[in-house]
């Protein structure tokens, strides 16, 4: 899909009722993530960094995850995630932090 294309689709959506309403994410230049996708994304529903509460628990989207808590001192999401049978603790960005891996779109406070 172009970046035409794909912006267009983000102008239009309609704001987010479940994480299964997130979409994927583009993959696009910084420049354009900041100024255009991550306004979207808080506009359907995604909590930018400057709302959230250290130690919450949040209800969002990334590849991995469903469920994650901010931890304020790392600027990270922290989650827990399994991969070849083995369980363990992982983290990933908030979406306004992109650095071309996984991100997490917090769109629900779940626990304080």
């Amino acid at each position: 899909m172009k970046t035409y294309d794909k912006k267009h689709k983000w102008a239009e959506m309609k704001p987010w009722k479940t994480i299964f309403d997130i979409p994927q994410l583009p993959v696009v230049d910084e420049k354009e993530w900041q100024e255009f996708f991550v306004p979207h994304i808080i506009r359907c529903g995604g909590i930018p960094k400057k709302d959230l509460i250290d130690g919450a628990t949040y209800r969002g989207r990334t590849r991995n995850a469903n469920v994650a808590m901010w931890d304020m001192k790392n600027e990270k999401f922290i989650h827990y995630r399994s991969k070849w049978g083995q369980r363990y603790r992982d983290t990933v960005n908030h979406f306004e932090d992109d650095d071309g891996f996984a991100l997490f779109v917090p769109i629900k406070l779940i626990r304080k």
